[in-house]
Formats: structure tokens, C-alpha cells, sequence
């Protein structure tokens, strides 16, 4: 309730212009007390994510490769599997909004299992030669909360009604999002905190007791959730005695003969409760099959578990803090269906090399004392770029399939109509908007006498005083965000795009990709949606019998200026460099990461940068992929 000095105050701000307070938002629209909430700085009502009042929004999804028969069996169903680069609450809101044609009708209130591990709340700086701050964590404390609360509000949103999500935390933040998952599915819907003790994790002196486990919490959306029995195995057969139920004493008995005598039978596995013992070892000695080189990659087994507990044999299950894939590889072997989504581009190659090697791998279902390898090869999936572009692809699509790809990105609803006996291509925010099809007008710009053609037609027909134009900038005259002409505004939405503050809350923002692999699960996210700058390379490349050695005589960014921190201006050459992928037996046609090395494990010659690489393994042809720290690629082939 207000007091009369708060609404004299109000109507102050009001009548002056000014804005009224953060605070006063739950006072001027109440939400329904709860008999406690949480409550801390920074928390955002759902309706308002949901609304996209946090300055994030659903962006289209584009497809980089399909990878199909006859390497990959094909999809069941028209489905396929999904590798998305990009930031998942972009990715969660895309699937929530239910309009990409990718995945229309196909994910929202279908996904059967989510499984993530988020990062765990660390900071890591990093610093170029002259001190100035390249990148830098900044979720902590309350931010860091929202960070992930904002994205456990939208999976439960797409979760199906018999859905469970599993979050795998560790002991420093895992007390602090328990609270905030009761508060997004409910006390109700908590079904089990599992424990994951690895009894091979051996520390040294330490204060206290050894670290040696993490938790993971199971929720499920609704009461009417999947829960399978999970066994495995014991570390030797063991008899117990046999169990029948009594219909006369109406409870389990045990079994015996006719002589009385119990009847015991062999036992060599068990129920699994919610104390799991897995070592670690399988994801970090090189001889494992599941070796995949990945700084956070968690077990098979532990995944095993999770897929056969929560879902069925051609269920969707998702994991959007991809990491290194287990979620995928554990999914495929079982046959299920998959999505995985994460903003690095080590993620993402990791999980590519992973998925197209996965018949190297272990088999989960295998009975035999020395696993095997899996042997199949994955069902048909697709790699997909959200918010991040190739502008090239983007132009050279057909022109009914571009101007979806564009009403996506900028919220425009395709409802063609006229006005005045002028043709526009639908409405966004109830204003019309004009595609320009540069394909059919490739020599036409938009210029001052095609503003003026609309403005003769509209003549006062308008009943707003906007008018959005899509367009390739090569086709813009003008270098302005918006041009006034006869009391209509024409704003120029441009490809690729830099954002018009009027138009937006907040700045649009790469995710930044780190320069050491100690860094890759940094928490970050991007803002709005970007096209990629390709970066400039030089280089020499030495082979001899025994070695590859790049060595890069210079690098340079190609992103703008204005999408750079204060910081990031600064910088220049190699501290813009995050990463160099390497394929060292390149087929052609799929890029299969044999190395990744960043910036911290480069040699220093002089003012070059050295990489040295074994030739062992290696091909007739390399794919080398050079990543600035924005995300822009350089790929080549080269021939050794």
C-alpha cells in the first residue's frame, strides 16, 4: 500500500518526465505473497523474463552443417539431433517463443530430461602484456543467483509434464540454488539429492576434510514424472536370500523349499540409492575410451544413470551447459534424442569431434568384463549458430527462407499488407516494416526517392509515426539509424546490424571467449545477436618428419570498435587472439578437433607465436580454425 508522500512523489517523477524508482515496482504492481519468498538484489518478476524485460530475447537458428547418411544414419520422425553455438537463455527463449522453423512444435513441451552443470560461480582475470583487463567473470554473489534462476524458470517452461531436470552443483553454491529450484518447481517436486562421491580424487594437507564429491539435485515439473529403476553393478556376486510376496501374511517373505530350508539366490548387481560411487578416471587418463580431454568432463556412468532413470527410449533430453558432451554421447548410445547447447567454441568443437567419434567410445550396455568399443556410428545431427552469424550464408538464402531468418532476429510478425496501395512485409510492434529484396533489386540502394515512393503512398494513412526497413547495409545510403521524412520516422535495420539504443534496453553484447582452458566455463552471456568478422592471420607453417610447427607472425580483429569494453580498445595483435582448433587429419568435408592450444601454452619466438604439434596421426591436410576473442573465426585447410 502507498502512503500519500509516496504518490505525491510519483506524481512528481511523473509530471516532471523523470523515472520512478526500482523500488516501487512490487508496491505499484503487486505480484501473490507466497508464505516466503527469496529475496535478494537484482531478481526478476517471471512475467517480465518471459516478456524479455531483461533485454535478452528469442533469435532464429542457423544451420551450419548437416551431418546425414551416408556417414549417419538418417533421423526418425524428420528429427534431427543439435549442436547449438550460442548462449542458452537465448536458446531457452527461442525454444519457449515455439517460432524457428528448426524446431517448431518439436522441443517446447516435448523435452523429457534436462541435465546441467553450470558453472560453479569462479572469477578468473586475464591480463595482456601491458596490464589491461581482456575479460573478466563478474557473476558473483546475488547475479550470479539470477544468472541461473532465469535459466531454471524457462526450462521448466519446456519441460513436458512427465519432465524431470537434474543440476549438478558442488559444495560451494549448491545450498544457495536448492532455494531457488524450490522456488521455481516447487518443495513438491523435489524428488531426490543424489551424491556423487569419487573416491579417486586424492588431495594432499588440507584444512578440514577432502572435497571428494558433488551434489545433484532432481526435480520433476509435475507429479506425474518418468522414474525408471536404475541397477548397477557390485564389485562381486553375493547371495541373499530369495523374496516372494505372501498372499496370507500380505508382505515380501523369503522363499524356501520344501524342506524348509531358505532358498538363496545370486545377486550381482543392485538398485542404485543416492549415494553414486564413480571414479574420475575415466574422463582423465588417456587410455580410457572415454578420454576426451575436456577440463570439466564428468563420467559416463554418472550420466547413465540420470538418461535410464528420467526417460525412455526416444525421449528428448537437453543439456544447455554442454562442456564437453556426456550428456549427448550418453544419450546416443541409448537411444534417446538430443540437444546440446554452450556459448565456447572449445564446447562446441569438443562436442562435434565427440559425437562423429563416438563409435571409438565405450559401450554402455555390455555385458563383458573389458568394455568394448560402441561401434555405431551417431544418427544424422546438425551444428546450428544462435545469435551469432555467418553474413555470407545469411544473404545468400533464398529470399522467402531470409525473410524469416530476419523477422526472427528482429521480432517482426510476417503478416503482409498494405497501406495506401503499398506492400509491406509484416509488423513489428504493431509498426510496418519493409524487407527489401535485395536478390530481385541488386542494383537498387535505399535511398531518398524510396522513402519518398513510401511516403507518397502513406499520405497520413499511418495511424503511428514509424516504419522499420530491413536491409543489407551495401544497400543503404544512408549512414544514419533513421531518416524523418513527412512526419514518419524510417528506421534502417541493417545486416549485419549495430544496435539503435533507441530501439533497444540494453546494448547488444558478444559473449567473450577466454584465453586459457582453465577459463572455459566462465559464467557470460550475450546480449541481442551479432555477424561474424572474419579475423586476419599470417603465418608460417614448418613440417618435418616429427613435427607440425605454426608459427603466427600476427594477428588482427576485424570486430568494430564500438561493440568493444573501454578495456578491450586498448587491446591489440595477439591479445585478442582466444584459441587455435586444430584438425591434423582434415577429410574434407568434417572437422574433427585433434588439438586445441591457447594463448598460455603458445611458445614466444621473437614476436611470433609458436605452435608445435607431433606429426603423428597427422594427414595430408590440416584444418587449422583461429578464434579471436569475440567469437570470429579464420578457418583453413593447408596441405602437409
Amino acid at each position: 500500500m502507498l502512503s500519500k508522500a509516496e504518490k505525491d512523489y510519483i506524481i512528481d517523477l511523473i509530471e516532471s518526465g523523470a523515472e520512478i524508482p526500482e523500488d516501487f515496482r512490487y508496491k505499484l504492481f503487486p505480484v501473490e505473497q507466497k508464505e516466503y519468498e527469496l529475496a535478494y538484489a537484482g531478481k526478476m518478476r517471471k512475467e517480465d523474463l518471459l516478456a524479455n524485460d531483461d533485454g535478452s530475447f528469442p533469435v532464429p537458428l542457423q544451420v551450419e552443417k548437416v551431418f546425414s547418411a551416408p556417414g549417419h544414419p538418417e533421423p526418425r520422425d524428420g528429427w534431427n539431433n543439435l549442436i547449438v553455438f550460442g548462449d542458452n537463455l537465448q536458446l531457452l527463449k527461442t525454444i519457449y517463443k515455439n517460432e524457428d522453423p528448426l524446431i517448431k512444435d518439436r522441443l517446447k513441451g516435448r523435452v523429457k530430461l534436462i541435465y546441467i552443470d553450470p558453472p560453479f560461480a569462479t572469477s578468473d582475470d586475464f591480463q595482456s602484456r601491458d596490464g589491461a583487463k581482456a575479460y573478466t567473470d563478474k557473476k558473483k554473489g546475488s547475479e550470479f543467483i539470477e544468472y541461473i534462476r532465469k535459466r531454471l524458470i524457462l526450462m521448466r517452461e519446456i519441460l513436458s509434464d512427465e519432465g524431470s531436470i537434474f543440476v549438478h552443483l558442488d559444495w560451494k553454491k549448491a545450498h544457495y540454488i536448492k532455494v531457488v529450484l524450490d522456488e521455481v518447481f516447487g518443495e513438491a517436486n523435489f524428488v531426490n539429492e543424489i551424491v556423487w562421491h569419487y573416491p579417486d580424487n586424492f588431495q594432499g594437507n588440507v584444512r578440514g576434510f577432502a572435497n571428494n564429491h558433488n551434489v545433484i539435485f532432481w526435480y520433476s515439473k509435475t507429479s506425474r514424472y518418468t522414474s525408471n529403476k536404475v541397477m548397477i553393478p557390485l564389485d562381486k556376486t553375493t547371495k541373499r536370500d530369495k523374496r516372494i510376496w505372501s498372499a496370507e501374511e500380505k508382505k515380501l517373505v523369503s522363499a524356501r523349499d520344501d524342506s524348509g530350508k531358505l532358498i538363496y539366490e545370486d545377486f550381482s548387481e543392485k538398485k542404485a540409492d543416492d549415494v553414486w560411487d564413480i571414479g574420475q578416471s575415466s574422463t582423465t587418463k588417456q587410455s580410457s575410451l572415454e578420454f576426451i580431454d575436456y577440463p570439466t568432463q564428468k563420467p559416463e556412468e554418472l550420466l547413465r544413470r540420470i538418461v535410464l532413470a528420467a526417460s525412455n527410449e526416444g525421449d528428448i533430453v537437453l543439456d544447455c551447459f554442454a562442456g564437453s558432451g556426456t550428456l549427448a554421447a550418453v544419450a546416443e548410445k541409448l537411444n534417446r534424442r538430443w540437444v546440446l547447447c554452450d556459448i565456447g567454441k572449445l564446447s562446441h568443437f569438443t562436442c562435434q569431434r565427440r559425437i562423429l567419434e563416438i563409435g571409438k567410445s565405450r559401450s554402455l550396455t555390455s555385458q563383458a568384463k573389458v568394455t568394448p568399443p560402441y561401434k555405431h556410428p551417431a544418427r544424422s545431427f546438425l551444428t546450428c549458430s544462435l545469435g551469432a552469424y555467418d553474413l555470407k550464408a545469411a544473404l545468400d538464402m533464398e529470399f522467402g527462407k531470409y525473410k524469416e531468418f530476419v523477422s526472427g532476429l528482429f521480432n517482426i510478425d510476417l503478416k503482409p499488407h498494405r497501406i495506401g496501395g503499398y506492400a509491406f512485409d509484416g509488423k513489428k510492434d504493431g509498426d510496418p516494416v519493409v524487407i527489401f529484396n535485395y536478390s530481385q533489386y541488386s542494383d537498387a540502394n535505399i535511398d531518398d526517392a524510396f522513402l519518398e515512393n513510401i511516403s507518397s503512398h502513406l499520405g497520413g494513412r499511418m495511424s503511428g509515426s514509424r516504419v522499420y526497413i530491413v536491409t543489407p547495409s551495401t544497400h543503404l545510403d544512408y549512414i544514419t539509424d533513421y531518416e524523418e521524412l513527412d512526419g514518419i520516422r524510417y528506421y534502417f535495420l541493417k545486416i549485419p546490424y549495430q544496435t539503435i539504443r533507441e530501439l533497444h534496453q540494453k546494448e547488444f553484447r558478444k559473449f567473450r571467449q577466454p584465453r586459457s582452458k582453465t577459463a572455459v566455463n566462465a559464467v557470460d552471456e550475450s546480449i541481442g545477436f551479432s555477424f561474424n568478422r572474419t579475423p586476419s592471420v599470417e603465418r608460417d607453417i614448418a613440417v618435418t618428419e616429427d613435427q607440425i610447427t605454426i608459427a603466427i607472425r600476427s594477428f588482427a580483429s576485424d570486430e568494430p570498435r564500438s561493440a568493444k569494453t573501454d578495456e578491450e580498445k586498448a587491446l591489440s595483435g595477439f591479445d585478442l587472439l582466444s584459441a587455435v582448433f586444430i584438425d591434423k587429419h582434415y577429410n574434407g568435408n568434417e572437422f574433427i578437433m585433434t588439438d586445441s592450444v591457447f594463448p598460455d601454452e603458445m611458445e614466444r619466438g621473437g614476436d611470433q607465436l609458436l605452435i608445435r604439434l607431433s606429426r603423428s596421426g597427422a594427414g595430408a591436410h590440416m584444418m587449422i580454425v583461429y578464434t579471436d576473442i569475440f567469437g570470429n573465426d579464420l578457418s583453413e585447410s593447408v596441405a602437409l
